[in-house]
């Protein structure tokens, strides 16, 4: 299908965000010549354009529910946007029924909304007088294209006091999701190990993961916090300077993968569906609570990587 004006919702969190890169791409590719937009969180603003993929971006932060003026404003975005084909990459709550039905009940023309996740093609029919459109649904499959954050630059200000050989280390997470947090001290042993090898350690995060980062930063002579060094498209840079990256479930690490260097990404049980498939992955997956993945394991999934 020939469209000309093509919206593609995808809000976050930020590993989703950067999951979805390649799918946006290969949309991109199916619509060479489309004007194509894409309504997201502000903060992801800057590392979509570096994408080369969008035209234009529609900021909705998601807030509130009851902040209903911000939440009239998206789906107005949306309606009067004209917009051939919606594809919706998020599929929340937000989306699949708020804005979609309400989308519905405004159209006055016709488009195409595409759940991507659930594989559902709906063609909204515009309304006639006081009745709502018909919709016609048929199945929809999207070809999933690995994604490759290589290109990602950020402005690199501190890059000059990174070590000249190192391990990208990411000790945070969500703070909602403290079971994705591999211990601090295991951390602190693995930089240790790393420092006899003579190899560095950075270690990067927010502000939240403050005390994390400088745990391990003190704990050993050749470990460097990067705590406000760096920023979000700082990130895959960091990680092709680094011999490898060893990270909790969390945007980052995500970050690290799909920039084509070696990551080791630890996850509980309760993640397991998280599991990352880039190139040059190893996730490790505990049997139950992530401390029971031992400094040993993450060795052996560093030590192949720290001879280059």
């Amino acid at each position: 299908m020939s469209a000309q004006r093509i919206l593609i919702i995808k809000h976050g969190a930020l590993g989703d965000v950067v999951l979805a890169m390649g799918t946006m791409k290969r949309l991109r590719e199916l619509h060479p010549d489309a004007h194509i937009s894409l309504m997201t969180m502000g903060m992801f603003v800057p590392m979509a354009r570096q994408l080369g993929v969008f035209d234009d971006f529609i900021v909705d932060d998601r807030v509130p529910y009851w902040k209903l003026g911000t939440t009239w404003a998206a789906i107005r975005s949306i309606v009067e946007g004209n917009f051939d084909v919606v594809y919706d990459l998020q599929e929340s709550s937000r989306t699949r029924k708020r804005y979609y039905p309400a989308v519905r009940f405004l159209l006055n023309r016709d488009m195409d909304w595409v759940a991507c996740n659930s594989g559902e093609r709906r063609r909204l029919l515009k309304k006639n007088s006081f009745r709502l459109g018909r919709v016609e649904r048929t199945p929809y499959r999207l070809e999933r294209v690995l994604t490759d954050l290589s290109f990602m630059h950020g402005e690199g200000r501190h890059f000059d006091e990174l070590p000249e050989r190192y391990v990208l280390m990411i000790p945070g997470c969500s703070p909602s999701h403290p079971y994705k947090r591999w211990p601090v001290e295991n951390f602190c042993s693995l930089a240790r190990r790393l420092a006899e090898r003579s190899i560095a350690s950075v270690v990067i995060g927010t502000r939240a993961e403050a005390v994390e980062v400088e745990a391990i930063a003190s704990c050993s002579p050749l470990a460097v916090s990067f705590l406000g060094k760096s920023s979000l498209m700082d990130i895959p840079q960091m990680a092709l300077r680094s011999l490898a990256c060893v990270g909790n479930d969390t945007g980052p690490t995500h970050m690290c993968a799909y920039s084509g260097v070696p990551v080791t990404a630890l996850f509980c049980h309760r993640t397991r569906k998280s599991a990352i498939t880039a190139r040059r992955i190893t996730n490790l997956i505990s049997p139950g609570g992530i401390e029971e993945i031992t400094v040993d394991q993450v060795w052996a999934s560093l030590e192949p990587y720290l001879h280059g």
